[in-house]
Order: structure tokens, then sequence, then C-alpha cells
């Protein structure tokens, strides 16, 4: 093999006489170097191609096999007060840790001493711990938002006279857990369909009330057909009150004119819900 490659070589380099070292170590080279290995690049493709293959076959087996697995099933909204009752009965608690409702009200507050009309703005915060015997934290502030509504407008620290600190939404005065709304029960004067959301004002406002109490009054509501259920709102003729039920959720979430217990006045609020697991000190 050697003389063919002598023979091509010299067709290829026509070799002069001072040129035989140079060939000589030229087909020395091609028959003693060891061939290159193959590229690695194709074994990282290949390696590449093995994986996604792993992962996707991975994907597959950890995808729920039915879409309506409970893992990935949206919640229904309720659509009247039983069906948001049965979303409070069946809603999961946490076993530690704290449950903080936050209320944001506008209160209207009338103007006296010459002073216009104007609405304030306060929030309360109450910490409900989950925990028996621990203590309970309620905050009641002026945030010290307020919009004018007519007239001059006094300043805030004539609306805030004496303290004032807000309107009172609930009855029940509770030091620790477990808490317990005294208006859960109606009393027997409640019989028109005004009568008994006035009377349920407070015990659905209160943070004490619990997800089964607030349930029952949903279901005792119910029970009056005067009762209007619109889309998460309650109603009914013959007052401006009403409440709004989170359809997502079967919580209160908001009221207008709800029944207080220092006085009257255009009252708008907001509440939301969270579980923490700390508190303010």
């Amino acid at each position: 093999m050697r003389d063919v490659l002598d023979d091509d070589l010299s067709e290829l380099y026509p070799v002069r006489g001072s040129d035989d070292v140079r060939l000589a170590r030229l087909r020395e080279q091609l028959f003693t170097e060891e061939p290159k290995p193959r590229s690695r690049r194709w074994i990282g493709i290949a390696a590449a191609a093995v994986a996604v293959v792993m992962i996707t076959g991975l994907v597959v087996t950890l995808r729920p096999s039915s879409r309506d697995a409970p893992a990935t099933m949206p919640t229904i909204p309720a659509t009247s007060l039983l069906e948001a009752a049965t979303m409070l009965e069946t809603a999961d608690q946490p076993t530690t840790g704290f449950q903080h409702v936050k209320y944001l009200l506008w209160h209207r507050i009338d103007g006296r001493d010459g002073w216009g009309i104007t609405d304030v703005q306060f929030q309360y915060d109450a910490w409900i711990p989950v925990t028996k015997g621990e203590s309970v934290l309620v905050y009641r502030r002026a945030t010290g938002e307020r919009r004018p509504v007519g007239g001059d407008q006094a300043p805030l620290d004539v609306l805030l006279e004496n303290g004032y600190r807000g309107p009172v939404l609930w009855s029940t005065f509770c030091a620790a857990s477990p808490c317990q709304e005294e208006s859960l029960t109606l009393p027997p004067n409640a019989t028109t369909p005004v009568q008994k959301l006035i009377q349920s004002s407070f015990a659905l406002m209160s943070p004490f009330t619990t997800n089964k109490e607030k349930a029952a009054i949903y279901r005792r509501l119910a029970e009056t057909p005067e009762i209007r259920w619109d889309n998460g709102k309650l109603t009914t003729d013959g007052t401006a009150m009403s409440f709004t039920v989170d359809p997502a959720t079967g919580r209160i979430s908001g009221a207008e004119d709800a029944a207080i217990l220092n006085g009257n006045g255009k009252l708008s609020v907001t509440i939301s819900y969270e579980w923490v697991a700390q508190r303010p000190s």
C-alpha cells in the first residue's frame, strides 16, 4: 500500500531530489497518525434527544387523567343563598394562625355647627386566632381620607371629635378565642323581610361569626322570598340596606347602609379576608 501511496503522492507533488526527506516524513505521518475521534457534537445531540423523550414521558405521566380532576376543577360560583351557605359549610379551615378580616368604610357624617356633610373613611382590622385561648385583636381608626358631599367642609379633627373612630358594626366583644357572636338568634318581632335583614346585619358583619353560623343565617334568610339574590347582592323592598356575597367564596364582601349601633347615616363597607401566620403585636 505504501508503493501505491508513493505513486499517488508523486503525481500530486512532483518530487525533486531535495524533497526526498520531506516526502518520507509525510508518508510516515499518514501511516502512524491515530484516527481522529468522532465529533462529540453528535453525542450531545443524541443525549438531548433522549432527554426530551424522557421529559415528555414524565409530563404525560404526571398530567391528571381527567380534566375534571379536583386539582384543576374551577370553583363554581354560587347562584343563590343556599349555594353560598353550602360553600361556607364546606370551606377549608386552617388549624393554626389567624383570620384577618379587614373592613374599609365610608361613613357619612352630617354637618353640625354650620359645617357641611362629609363622607369619612375608616378602617377596621380584626385578627381572630384559630388556637383556643389566644387573644383577639381589633383595631378601628380613621384613615384620613374623606369626600365632600355638600357645604363647607369641617377640619378632620372636628369630624372626629371626642375620639370618634367610626360606627360600630357588630354588638359582640370577644377577648380570646373561641368567640361567639351574640346576635345570631332573630328576635320574635323580626317577622317582615325588612326586619329580618336588619336584625341579621350585626351577625353578617361580625368577624366573630363562624362560617357555619353565617351559613345558618343564609338558610334562614332564604326562607323569605322577598329577600332577593341578584348575582350575590341581597336586597328587599322597604329599605336601602343591602349586602354583597362573593359568589366565589360565599363570604360577605360588602354592605350598603348596614345597621350600626351608634347612630344612622349613609354607610358603605368593603370586607376582605385572609389567613395569616402572625398578627401585629
